[in-house]
């Protein structure tokens, strides 16, 4: 079974390649994500270490130059990777799960179950992300695992809403009528019958909640209301315009961060689109 399972998603994986925006996205990343494991093992210096002279130019030793301090910007940048793909990962898992499992048992179920989740969809969906967010940051301790938990809790609805529909047309397929009838129970149908056929779409749009949750961490750390023990790309601009770097014109010090939020908001997106793509395929 476990072989079989590994090999429907590496299928999976050889469809979204094939195409040129998953080779792209793939490629990007499979980079970054890469350097948020090994960052802290290849940079030249200790990030937080004084190793130059202050706002030193970009050159051969110092790749990005300094900052006012005299640290080392390449080496903050390298190790900034893992605290936002871990935000982006963390946060979409959650807010995937959230989505997929009340989508699942609200489309399966129907009725006031049904009725009951999709008002409560209804009324996260129109909360106002960011400023909830802005103000919730403000008032509970600054830790990355309140920033992971409140973005998952926040931007499940979406995701609810599409499996929700999906569930729908899938239970009035005849291979669910057949489980039910061979003796399934509901939990069994809706969890091993109904949520393999709704994967792809649930990954897709996991992958679009972890982009959001890219930017929203990044506009967080940059008005001050991030955790800076998860050091992070959004931390880096949030210091940059904390020291006048805007007004020195420092460009090395606040556009790689931004260069690389985008970078790999792009890199998932493109991921989104080849799964979409191979779902297409596969039916």
């Amino acid at each position: 079974m476990a072989t079989g399972y590994l090999s429907r998603r590496w299928n999976d994986l050889r469809v979204i390649g094939q195409t040129t925006s998953g080779k792209i996205g793939l490629g990007l990343t499979i980079v970054i994500v890469c350097l948020a494991i090994i960052g802290p093992w290849i940079t030249p210096y200790p990030p937080g270490e004084i190793v130059g002279l202050p706002y030193s130019s970009p050159s051969q030793h110092f790749l990005l130059g300094t900052d006012d301090l005299g640290e080392d910007l390449f080496s903050q940048l390298i190790v900034a990777c893992r605290g936002s793909v871990l935000v982006a990962l963390a946060a979409g898992f959650v807010s995937t799960l959230i989505g997929v499992t009340l989508g699942v048992f609200a489309g399966y179920h129907g009725g006031r179950i049904s009725e009951a989740v999709m008002r409560g969809t209804d009324v996260v969906l129109v909360l106002p992300l960011l400023p909830l967010l802005i103000v919730v940051a403000a008032y509970v301790p600054h830790s990355i695992y309140v920033i992971i938990g409140v973005i998952g809790l926040l931007s499940w609805p979406v995701t609810a809403r599409t499996i929700y529909s999906q569930t729908l047309t899938l239970k009035a397929r005849p291979f669910v009528d057949i489980s039910r009838i061979s003796g399934m129970s509901n939990l069994e149908i809706m969890f091993k019958v109904i949520l393999p056929n709704e994967i792809s779409l649930a990954v897709a749009y996991g992958v679009f909640a972890a982009v959001n949750a890219v930017v929203i961490e990044a506009g967080l750390d940059f008005i001050g209301l991030g955790s800076i023990q998860n050091f992070s790309w959004g931390i880096m601009l949030y210091f940059a315009l904390s020291r006048n770097a805007l007004l020195r014109g420092s460009w090395q010090w606040f556009l790689p961060p931004g260069i690389m939020i985008a970078l790999l908001g792009t890199g998932l997106i493109l991921i989104g689109y080849g799964i979409e793509k191979a779902a297409r395929i596969r039916t």
